[in-house]
């Protein structure tokens, strides 16, 4: 009876373990749930100037970018812009301070994104653009019985939209202050937005007599626009205002 009670028991035992076994090959964890990942849009891009609406970049955009000082004024055209590297000469009577103001505006576009580069050359065969330091006359000479009032002027040769050649010339019989702010403008001008603004007094580019020392705000995200990849040569208002919303809210 003893022995009929430990083979029993040794049988029970045996089927233990192999519960306990079956029991622990069966458990695995449950899965934990996946959740979408979703990609939050930022209130603003980087671009984005507060009080100033798209609608507002889109007009001042149209106003300087795509319409000519002399030229069809009020009649959109295309966008103009340099594609390739400038290379720049300077001749004629400059200051130190002239050569500053110069430097710290080809810095500040070199950091741009989308911007060829802007440099210093010697060489006469590569240079694309040629900056002239000089008295009235020889500016009149050189631009024009147009000019014979102005400051300073620029005058630039495209392609395919795509410019390749440019002129400034600044007279050196005016103040400093004066001639940072024409030297400014000119460059500016020359780079692709060539038409003088009525829209904002403040401006760099402003039409009516003015000696801002540096851009606005809005000043440089016009040329940020401009010279943003997505911006292309020969874009008319309506593909501009496109890539513009998707890139200023």
């Amino acid at each position: 009876m003893k022995r009929t009670l430990l083979i029993l028991l040794t049988i029970l035992l045996l089927l233990c373990g192999c519960a306990a076994k079956d029991n622990h090959i069966q458990t695995t964890p449950a899965p934990t749930p996946t959740q979408p990942q979703t990609t939050v849009r930022p209130a603003h891009s980087p671009l984005y100037i507060p009080d100033v609406s798209v609608e507002d970049v889109i007009m001042y955009f149209n106003e300087v970018c795509l319409d000519s000082e002399f030229i069809n004024s009020g009649d959109p055209s295309y966008v103009q812009k340099w594609a390739d590297p400038i290379y720049y000469t300077i001749e004629g009577a400059y200051t130190d301070e002239d050569l500053a103001t110069l430097t710290a505006f080809t810095q500040w576009l070199n950091g741009m994104e989308g911007f060829p580069g802007m440099y210093p050359t010697q060489d006469s065969t590569r240079r694309t653009l040629r900056l002239y330091f000089c008295d009235q006359q020889e500016l009149v000479t050189r631009m024009g019985s147009d000019y014979e009032y102005m400051d300073g002027a620029v005058t630039f040769w495209y392609d395919y939209d795509i410019i390749y050649d440019a002129i400034i010339c600044v007279r050196t019989d005016l103040d400093q202050q004066l001639r940072n702010s024409v030297l400014l403008e000119e460059l500016y001008n020359g780079l692709g937005p060539i038409q003088d603004t009525v829209l904002r007094s403040d401006s760099l580019i402003y039409q009516e007599f003015s000696q801002p020392q540096w851009m606005t705000p809005v000043d440089e995200l016009i040329l940020r626009l401009l010279y943003h990849p997505d911006i292309l040569p020969g874009m008319d208002a309506q593909q501009c205002e496109q890539v513009i919303r998707s890139l200023y809210y």
